[in-house]
């Protein structure tokens, strides 16, 4: 039977811990995009060096599970800061900082790794013509980019952004690995205090269920939206083209 005394009585602190979730969610995306975007162009003009390095971040990012760079991200990098800080001859209290930097740490480059390739397949799609007609109306190649590519290679790539989204919501239960206390975690400590693991689960599967609907229902409103906005705007940019 279900523990309903237990679920009226933990539910308050499991919900409690939502925001440490939408924090590591919300943090990590806006970042980690961004490098996946400067990836994708660095490799989509194959500069030299630059190129071949995103490459094998990028392998390497994909090969490895996701809980092997949290743990490297969280017993490394203080190992790594307190050794270059003693070798410039400075010195810092690196265990200040909180378990969540390190779980971020983690998440952006996963997501700058993921979202660099949905990216540039999403750049490579967009007709080489557009930017060849942008620059004949004086737009700089960067500029053709930014105001002609990226807003359309942006809004190709959303579907696969949204996945990389949502994936990232629900991976952020396994920060519970290095001590954050998100759902996963909260849920955990609880059910290990009563024994009711079964309802501790099913409290986070029902709050995991709704955020991954909502944000799937707020993709596609953007997408809705991104879509009708290039619509309006491809005949002007033709007829400046012409």
């Amino acid at each position: 039977m279900i523990d309903l005394e237990f679920l009226a009585e933990a539910f308050p602190q499991v919900l409690a811990s939502v925001p440490v979730t939408l924090l590591l969610v919300f943090v990590s995306i806006p970042i980690g995009w961004v490098l996946g975007i400067l990836i994708a162009l660095v490799k989509n003009a194959r500069v030299p060096v630059l190129s071949q390095l995103a490459s094998v971040f990028v392998s390497f990012m994909r090969s490895v599970p996701m809980v092997i760079i949290l743990f490297v991200s969280y017993y490394s990098t203080p190992l790594i800061i307190q050794t270059y800080l003693a070798s410039i001859g400075l010195s810092a209290d690196v265990s200040a900082v909180p378990a969540a930097a390190y779980a971020i740490t983690a998440f952006v480059l996963e997501q700058a790794a993921y979202s660099s390739e949905v990216f540039r397949s999403a750049i490579l799609a967009v007709d080489k013509g557009q930017i060849e007609a942008a620059q004949s109306v004086g737009m700089t190649k960067p500029v053709a980019y930014v105001r002609v590519v990226l807003p359309q290679a942006i809004t190709s790539a959303l579907p696969n952004l949204n996945g990389l989204f949502v994936g990232l919501v629900q991976g952020t239960s396994l920060a519970y690995f290095v001590g954050v206390y998100e759902v996963m975690a909260t849920s955990t400590l609880l059910a290990n205090a009563s024994y009711a693991y079964i309802e501790a689960y099913l409290m986070a599967t029902v709050i995991y269920e709704v955020l991954s609907f909502v944000f799937n229902r707020i993709f596609r409103v953007i997408e809705g939206r991104a879509s009708r906005y290039l619509n309006l705007t491809a005949p002007d940019a033709s007829a400046q083209a012409a």
